[in-house]
C-alpha cells in the first residue's frame, strides 16, 4: 500500500531510510518523535510511505527520497499572525499540492490542524489522528493564537470523515453524533532499559520530563512534595527536572528559590529526545504531576525503561495509560502531601516497586509497541479504502 502521512516530523530520525550522504544538509522539520515509530512500522510492514511536512526554514519545496520513504518538505510561515489571518490556508494548500503530486492511496494526517487541513483539501481518502483537545489547550493558554488553532480544529472536525484518537479520554472528549474516533495509541520505539531492582539507597533519583512551566504541568506541587520526601527519605534523595523551562535560572528554578524548595533539585533543562531515552534507565521513579494529558508519551517511555511511574488519578488519559493503577501509582497530584506520600510509599516497598517495574515493561510491549500500533492503523486504512473509492472523492471546497 502507498500511504501518505501529513504531519510534523523529525527528519534526522528518519535519515537511515533516505538516500542522502552522511554529511549532506537536509531540512530538519518541525519535530515529531511520536510519529517516527509509525513511519518505521509501516516501512517494516512493507508499505511505501510518503510524508508531507513543513519547515519555517524551507523556502523552496524540497523532496528527499529513499527506497521506501519519500519526504516532501514545504514552507511554514514563521509568523503566527500571518498563519492565523487565513486559518493556515497557505500551509494547507502546500500540503495538498504535495499529496496531488505524490498520489497516495490514503492520507493519514496527524494532530487535526494544518496537516489535516491539507489532507482534506487534497480530496484523497483520509484518516485523521487526534492528539489533543483544543478547548483544554485554550483553557490553559488563553491567547489569540490558540483561539485561531481552535477554530481550525473545529473546521477539521466538521469536514473530516474518519478519525482516530490516541486515548479513550480524548476520543470521548471529541466525539459527536456523527464522529466516533477509534482509539489507536501512540507507538514507542525500542529503547534501553529493563526491570529495575528496588533502590536500596541511600541515593534515590526521581525524574520529571515536561514541556513547559505552566499550571497544566503543575510542577510547583511536585517541588513542594519533594521537600517533604527529602525530609523522610534523606538528603541523598534527588529530583531531576528536564524541559525547556527547567534549566538553571529558568521559571521553575526561580519559583523554587522563592519558595525555599530548591535543595536537592537538579534543574537540568532541555535535552534531546534521544538523550532522554538514554538517561531514563538511570532513574528510580518518574513523577508526572501534569493535571491533564491526552496521552502521555513520557509515561510510556518510563514504563518501557523499567522506571515505575507516579502520576495523576484524574489527569485525563493518564489512568488509562497506567491501566488504572495496575502499571503505575495514581495519586492526587493537586496535593503535595499526597504526592509525597505516594513517593515515600513506593520507595519503601520493594515488592511493589519491582512488580510495577516488570508490569510496566510488559504493558508497553502488549499495548504500545510498533507492531501492535501499526497493525491497528493498517486495519483502519483497509476499512476506509473499502468504504470509499478514490475516484469517487470530490475535493472539498475551501
Amino acid at each position: 500500500m502507498k500511504i501518505g502521512l501529513s504531519t510534523t516530523i523529525d527528519v534526522n530520525a528518519l535519515r537511515p531510510y533516505l538516500d542522502v550522504k552522511a554529511d549532506a544538509f537536509i531540512p530538519s522539520g518541525m519535530g515529531g518523535s511520536a510519529i517516527t515509530p509509525l513511519v518505521q512500522g509501516l516501512i517494516e510492514a512493507g508499505h511505501q510511505v510518503s510524508i508531507y511536512s513543513l519547515d519555517p526554514h524551507v523556502i523552496t519545496p524540497v523532496i528527499m527520497r529513499g527506497s521506501q520513504l519519500t519526504i516532501y518538505m514545504g514552507h511554514y510561515r514563521p509568523r503566527a499572525r500571518h498563519r492565523c489571518l487565513d486559518l493556515f490556508k497557505q500551509e494547507g494548500q502546500e500540503l495538498a499540492r504535495f499529496i496531488h503530486q505524490d498520489k497516495p492511496e490514503i492520507v493519514h494526517a496527524h494532530w487535526g490542524y494544518e496537516f489535516s487541513l491539507g489532507a482534506l483539501m487534497s480530496g484523497y481518502p483520509h484518516l485523521i489522528t487526534l492528539h489533543d483537545d483544543p478547548w483544554l489547550i485554550l483553557r490553559y493558554v488563553p491567547d489569540p493564537y490558540r483561539v485561531a488553532r481552535l477554530l481550525l480544529k473545529l473546521k477539521v472536525l466538521r469536514k473530516g470523515k474518519n478519525f482516530t484518537a490516541v486515548s479513550p479520554y480524548l476520543a470521548e472528549a471529541l466525539q459527536s453524533t456523527n464522529r466516533h474516533p477509534v482509539v489507536v495509541p501512540n507507538a514507542i520505539r525500542p529503547a534501553p532499559g529493563g526491570p529495575h531492582a528496588f533502590p536500596t539507597g541511600p541515593q534515590r533519583r526521581i525524574i520529571s520530563m515536561l514541556a513547559e512551566w505552566s499550571s497544566r504541568k503543575n510542577v510547583s506541587s511536585a517541588l513542594l512534595a519533594f521537600k517533604e520526601v527529602r525530609k523522610q527519605l534523606g538528603s541523598d534523595t534527588e529530583y531531576w527536572l528536564y524541559g525547556a523551562d527547567y534549566g538553571v535560572n529558568g521559571p521553575a528554578h526561580q519559583w523554587a528559590l522563592r519558595h525555599g524548595v530548591a535543595e536537592g533539585v537538579h534543574f537540568a533543562g532541555k535535552a534531546t529526545h534521544t538523550e532522554m531515552i538514554t538517561l531514563l534507565p538511570q532513574f528510580d521513579v518518574m513523577l508526572h504531576p501534569s493535571r491533564e494529558e491526552s496521552f502521555g508519551m513520557t509515561l510510556v517511555e518510563a514504563m518501557q525503561a523499567g522506571v515505575p511511574v507516579i502520576a495523576g488519578a484524574k489527569s485525563g488519559a493518564v489512568p488509562w495509560v497506567l491501566n488504572n493503577g495496575k502499571h503505575g501509582v495514581l495519586t492526587d497530584i493537586d496535593s503535595p502531601a499526597a504526592i509525597a506520600k505516594a513517593l515515600c510509599h513506593l520507595l519503601t516497598q520493594p515488592q511493589l516497586y519491582e512488580q510495577l517495574s516488570k508490569q510496566g515493561i510488559i504493558s508497553v510491549q502488549e499495548r504500545f509497541s510498533i507492531p501492535i500500533v501499526t497493525a491497528a492503523y493498517e486495519e483502519q486504512y483497509r476499512r476506509i479504502l473499502g468504504q470509499i473509492a478514490p475516484q469517487a472523492i470530490l475535493a472539498l471546497s475551501y
